[in-house]
């Protein structure tokens, strides 16, 4: 029994000492580390995983990636960097593998145009009903620290 006991312990403690990772979006509650919004759309959003397990709740995609340009101290702190699927609203997606579709037919929380999604058929036919530009995470980085 003691031996049963000390197996369940030991498998809670590694459980507990597992890698960093994103948590769900508190809508409504969350305020965005950028812009200070509240995160109150549940197709928008990112987040900003730190080694240490701190998370860092974004409004947009464009915030988060505006974020990581202006602070590179914080940056260089990621553990990694996770974006709302548009076409799962709440699920999070690794922003280096998301396609990023920007268009202006939909208006996003702080107006940067960007919606995240998994890449694939499903993503492919809302660029095409939106008419939307496929970027890629370094494409939106890139732009982010154009200043457009």
């Amino acid at each position: 029994m003691r031996a049963v006991m000390g197996l369940a312990l030991a498998a809670l403690l590694v459980a507990g000492c597992g890698e960093p990772g994103p948590r769900e979006l508190a809508l409504d509650r969350d305020a965005c580390a950028h812009c200070h919004m509240i995160v109150s759309d549940a197709r928008f959003g990112g987040e900003l995983v730190t080694r240490h397990g701190r998370v860092l709740v974004f409004d947009d995609a464009g915030c988060l990636a505006t974020f990581v340009r202006e602070d590179p101290e914080q940056a260089a702190r990621a553990h990694s960097l996770w974006v709302v699927d548009f076409l799962e609203p709440g699920a999070l997606l690794p922003a280096d593998s998301a396609v990023f579709l920007e268009t202006d037919r939909l208006r996003t929380p702080m107006s940067f145009q960007l919606l995240a999604a998994r890449p694939g058929p499903s993503a492919d036919s809302l660029a095409e009903a939106l008419g939307a530009a496929r970027r890629t995470w370094a494409q939106v980085l890139e732009r982010a620290g154009s200043g457009s």
